[in-house]
């Protein structure tokens, strides 16, 4: 389902303070959810005004690092590039049950920081959801809001030709995703055989009495670690192609599903787009199996000989993003194939 019982204390608390103490319409994503839970809309006298602001709501302490005077939300690669594609405002919301309180932030390239190998986001305690926010909020709306495509496919309203022609060109980054993950794929089985083919050479070292020290063995332990950092910076790039190309593809695939929902009504698309993403969860189920099994082998690398043990933690981390990167990609793409046929049961 889209929302375990739990994590509808997070929609339903921040609904409350839109409708009660902003006075705002509040509209809960009616079909699939990857990024954005809900849009706020605007109100002034009772009446819409047509500018909106996304939402992505997040419950509970565990999603976030906490300090004394901020909450710090850590960011995957593929979330990142998601929201870059979306052409309105977005809040990240956090709710606290512990403390019934809500904060807010806007998503934005100013507000996100790049970590190490992903992004994080930090919410100043002060940033409390509540009256007080509301003027602060409303400046992130601009007179042009209302003409936003993304606003359009929400309402099920007509859209123009060039954005359909963009949606299906995006969706193509799919593909380009399972590409990457293939060749990520091939880059482990390439460095599979190199360390066959250095096991064996240790070996064969150790049957000649070449001691860990020999410039033998010391010069071949250089070889193997050098595969190892070219492997992984090769890894690293594929990730970020994958991410990506990830995030823009399943944000173009996300909108296309709504398109044929809400404003042609045209069920059968919606099956065979949702068809089309099938195969992906157990693609991504088994690119995580080769990847873990690569840090498993990796485990057991000695720890003698410095060059290997840098080369070793440089690789580690790398397979560490590719898993959590996957990861989100498999849960995100199995959500939207429930939801989507969820959707395709109700109206069939």
């Amino acid at each position: 389902m889209r929302y375990k019982s739990t994590e509808r204390l997070g929609v339903n608390a921040t609904e409350g303070i839109i409708l009660r103490e902003f006075d705002w319409i509040f509209r809960e994503q009616p079909i699939v959810d990857v990024g954005i839970d809900a849009l706020i809309e605007e109100s002034e006298d009772g009446n819409p005004t047509g500018k909106f602001i996304a939402l992505q709501i997040k419950l509970g302490i565990g999603n976030f690092s906490v300090s004394s005077d901020k909450l710090t939300y850590y960011i995957s690669n593929i979330h990142y590039n998601y929201w870059l594609n979306f052409d309105i405002p977005i809040l990240l919301i956090a709710h606290i049950p512990e403390t019934n309180l809500t904060y807010w932030i806007e998503i934005s390239e100013r507000n996100i920081k790049k970590t190490k190998k992903k992004w994080k986001i930090d919410i100043p305690k002060r940033n409390q959801l509540n009256i007080k926010a509301k003027k602060k909020i409303a400046e992130l709306l601009t007179d042009n809001n209302y003409e936003y495509q993304s606003i359009k496919i929400f309402k099920g309203e007509d859209i123009d030709t060039q954005t359909i022609y963009d949606i299906a060109e995006k969706s193509t980054c799919i593909e380009d995703s399972k590409d990457s993950t293939i060749k990520t794929i091939e880059l482990l089985e390439s460095l599979t055989l190199k360390s066959n083919e250095s096991t064996e050479q240790f070996k064969h070292f150790n049957e000649i009495g070449l001691t860990f020290q020999s410039p033998r063995v010391i010069a071949s332990v250089g070889t193997y670690a050098k595969n190892i950092k070219i492997a992984s910076k090769r890894m690293e790039n594929e990730c970020q192609i994958f991410s990506e190309t990830f995030g823009a593809g399943i944000f173009a695939f996300e909108q296309a599903i709504m398109i044929h929902f809400l404003i042609t009504q045209d069920i059968e698309n919606v099956q065979k787009n949702v068809k089309s993403v099938e195969t992906l969860p157990s693609a991504l189920d088994s690119a995580i199996e080769g990847v873990k099994f690569m840090q498993e082998s990796l485990s057991k690398l000695p720890e003698d000989y410095r060059t290997l043990t840098i080369a070793k933690k440089q690789m580690m981390s790398v397979v560490d993003l590719i898993i959590e990167e996957y990861i989100v990609a498999k849960i995100i793409v199995e959500n939207l194939i429930e939801s989507s046929n969820t959707l395709v049961k109700k109206n069939s």
